[in-house]
């Protein structure tokens, strides 16, 4: 990738500055394959490389010049582990003046393809929550009253999405509305972040939707509306990073399965 960086000498005498680079080690939070990134990276020996258009430049006082910066990757690291690499862009003036130091970072991979849903843990996942509010697997075929029993699905987001929603379909695939409970509000969110790993407590830290029956029919409806009793199906989709959020071509999706009521 190149960059083009301007440097302008603002002080009252001609100025050479000799151009360099000083990389970091790469940070490493998928280095096991997990869905949800460590709590500390693995520190790697592997370093991105950068070229200058010219490595000495010559500037007038008052004036600016441009230099072209051509940066390559990491030769060694996985790109389906997306390490993160960085270090600095230096340039050096003559006579012991203040070297001035530019920072940046990048990610070996496909930002795309970084894992949403914290699969680790079993997220996301639908089950039955009785009455008395205990939770327990749904038996097959089970038909729910949707009073003394409700699906709930269990969320947790090991990165962050532009769009999150929890969605519904009928038998036939047709889309009829993103899931609406009452105790936390529609399952729809933009920009929504990754969920920190254990609260103050030490519990782990993820998302319930206990559902009634009731969708919000679109983005922009302002009111829920509850579905005739039949069987539908509950999708979970996050929007992958970097993408234009076409569905469902761009999201991160996980069919849990029927509920019928």
């Amino acid at each position: 990738k190149n960059v083009k960086i301007t440097l302008k000498n603002e002080g009252k005498h001609t100025e050479t500055y000799t151009l360099s680079h000083v990389p970091a080690d790469t940070l490493n939070w998928y280095a096991k394959g997990n869905a949800y990134p460590s709590l500390t990276p693995e520190i790697e020996a592997n370093y991105a490389t950068v070229k200058f258009s010219q490595n000495k430049i010559k500037i007038r006082p008052g004036k600016s010049a441009k230099v072209t910066l051509s940066f390559s990757q990491p030769k060694k690291g996985n790109a389906a582990q997306f390490p993160i690499y960085s270090g600095y862009v230096v340039a050096t003036p003559r006579k012991g003046n203040v070297p001035v130091s530019i920072p940046y970072t990048g990610l070996k991979g496909d930002v795309a393809k970084v894992p949403i849903m914290d699969t680790d843990q079993g997220f996301p996942l639908m089950l039955l929550r009785n009455a008395t509010g205990s939770i327990s697997e749904i038996p097959p075929n089970f038909t729910f009253d949707l009073v003394k029993n409700k699906p709930v699905v269990f969320t947790r987001l090991g990165s962050h999405t532009p769009s999150f929603s929890v969605r519904v379909f009928d038998e036939k695939k047709a889309f009829k509305g993103y899931l609406d409970t009452t105790a936390t509000g529609t399952a729809l969110s933009n920009w929504t972040g990754r969920q920190k790993d254990t609260d103050d407590k030490g519990q782990m830290v993820f998302s319930s939707w206990t559902w009634t029956g009731k969708v919000l029919p679109t983005e922009n409806a302002t009111a829920s509306v509850t579905l005739p009793s039949g069987a539908y199906n509950i999708v979970v989709a996050s929007q992958k990073k970097l993408t234009k959020g076409a569905y469902p071509r761009d999201f991160e999706i996980f069919d849990l399965g029927k509920v019928k009521f």
